[in-house]
């Protein structure tokens, strides 16, 4: 795996490469993948050079206060959360996890990065990634795992978050009646005004307006699809991924699909069920990302 050191976003990270796909990956953010390009296009939202800081987290000793002050800072790309987003101290993502700054590792054929022990969980992130030999030019393996290096069980759940630069439609194969808006559930987003569409199995959430909602649900099959309009044309992003039916789910789905009303990103959010994992034990959520043109 050749990781080439580039500017990425405005952050210093790496870049690696096939085909018609780019990845700009930024260890020091959070382990995120930054950057993700089809045919020269960028598919992800990151805000521009300056408009965040990094937040100094050596020195904290009450996280809870630091964690307040902070805020909620937007960093973009594609990012690991845990679940759920209940148990967050202070409201707000793990920060060693969210901010902190990951080791990167090129391996023979993969880019591994691996998080700081997070003080808030007991738990360190590793993020694989990799394009495969042997398939679609371009295709990429992510594998994201939640270690426990603590002294106690913790239940939790693996949380994907890529956000999407707008305008773009999310399908998913929701079963029947299955995918719901949150806003009966949470004060701070509103009623959408709209039902995502749903034919022949297939729910269609359009994240095109500057409008606040989330939906989630439960999936006939563990696959999304990103439609995202281009200068160049619409560009499929698929991505697929094993499901547990009957299994707990955090936020009781398997997908997401949250539409900011500020930034101009939407997020395809993908869930690997809860798990109470034990001192050294690991779960892990691996998903297969395909990029085409429509």
């Amino acid at each position: 795996m050749i990781l080439t050191p580039a500017c990425v976003r405005g952050w210093q990270g790496f870049e690696m490469a096939c085909g018609d796909v780019s990845l700009g990956i930024v260890p020091r953010v959070g382990g995120r993948i930054m950057s993700l390009c089809f045919r020269g296009e960028e598919l992800l939202y990151a805000p521009k050079p300056g408009e965040v800081v990094l937040p100094a987290l050596e020195a904290v000793e009450d996280l809870a206060a630091f964690k307040r002050s902070l805020g909620f800072p937007i960093f973009g790309g594609d990012k690991t959360w845990v679940a759920p987003e209940s148990a967050w101290l202070a409201g707000s993502p793990p920060v060693d996890l969210d901010a902190g700054t990951y080791t990167c590792e090129a391996q023979e054929d993969a880019c591994v990065m691996t998080s700081p022990v997070c003080r808030e969980t007991g738990l360190q992130i590793i993020r694989r990634i990799a394009f495969l030999a042997g398939g679609q030019d371009g295709d990429i393996a992510l594998v994201e795992t939640l270690r426990n290096v603590s002294d106690r069980p913790v239940e939790r759940g693996v949380w994907n978050v890529t956000q999407v630069r707008k305008p773009f439609d999310v399908y998913l194969p929701v079963v029947r009646g299955g995918l719901r808006s949150y806003h009966h559930d949470n004060a701070s987003l509103p009623d959408p005004g709209f039902c995502p569409e749903e034919k022949d199995g297939w729910a269609r959430v359009p994240c095109r307006q500057d409008v606040c909602f989330k939906f989630g649900g439960i999936l006939r099959e563990g696959q999304a699809v990103v439609m995202k309009e281009t200068s160049r044309g619409t560009v499929v992003f698929a991505r697929l991924f094993e499901i547990a039916p009957g299994a707990p789910y955090a936020h009781q789905s398997m997908v997401e699909v949250f539409n900011s009303p500020r930034y101009p990103y939407g997020e395809m959010e993908v869930h690997a069920p809860l798990a109470l994992i034990p001192p050294g034990g690991e779960v892990s959520l691996t998903q297969l990302w395909r990029l085409c043109a429509a």
